[in-house]
């Protein structure tokens, strides 16, 4: 008895472990190579209005926090503060948590989760109460570990979400997105051009532009490697 039970728990074993190197990391979902510990992103807009992001990755490729400094002051109008911050609890890499935390009062502010349904298919479910919020995105991926297609629903606030997005590459590098608001009954594209990559093949600058050639927003990366 003792021994088909030793067989079965190596059995389970190799069967998790299988599972939890099938995984897809952070890294690779989000097309980078190498192996980055920080990534600084700005993102600027044709309005002018700027997104700038730090994402952390542990050795393992996955997100560990992500914070977003898109916070104005009134009596520091150059400057931004941090208005939020994503931490990530990837324990359980099949089915990784998350929490959106209020950098001054420290509340949890959202939760969700990110799980792997197969090797084509992941979900992530993100909820909170202020504002109201329930959004799922499915993430689709083909036989190289790519991203080639998401699809968010839910709502916002009151607000239908139904966003659909295609992805395009040559060579690995990301060319264009089909971008489909179901729920507004419009469709787009956006075009990468001008892309500059790093010595570990990763974006350090793009500019992504619509199917009239009209600047829709620039993005600017800065890695920091393990």
């Amino acid at each position: 008895m003792k021994t088909k039970l030793s067989y079965l728990f190596i059995l389970l074993y190799a069967f998790m472990s299988c599972q939890e190197g099938s995984i897809i990391n952070d890294l690779k979902i989000a097309n980078y190579s190498g192996h980055p510990k920080k990534i600084t992103e700005i993102i600027t807009f044709t309005n002018q209005n700027i997104n700038k992001s730090i994402s952390y990755f542990d050795k393992d490729g996955f997100l560990t926090k992500i914070e977003s400094y898109n916070l104005a002051k009134s009596q520091f109008p150059d400057k931004r503060f941090i208005s939020d911050i994503i931490v990530y609890d990837s324990k359980n890499k099949a089915k990784r948590s998350f929490e959106t935390v209020n950098p001054e009062s420290k509340k949890i502010e959202a939760k969700g989760n990110f799980e792997k349904i197969s090797d084509s298919l992941y979900k992530r479910v993100s909820n909170s109460d202020a504002p109201s919020m329930f959004l799922k995105k499915l993430f689709y991926f083909d036989k190289n570990n790519r991203l080639i297609k998401t699809e968010e629903t839910g709502n916002f606030n009151g607000t239908s979400i139904h966003t659909i997005i295609i992805y395009s590459y040559i060579n690995a590098v990301k060319t264009e997105m089909l971008v489909e608001n179901v729920a507004q009954h419009k469709k787009s594209k956006l075009i990468y051009k001008n892309v500059k990559l790093d010595q570990k093949a990763n974006s350090v600058y793009e500019e992504l532009v619509d199917d009239r050639g009209i600047l829709q927003q620039k993005v600017e990366r800065e890695f920091e490697y393990y």
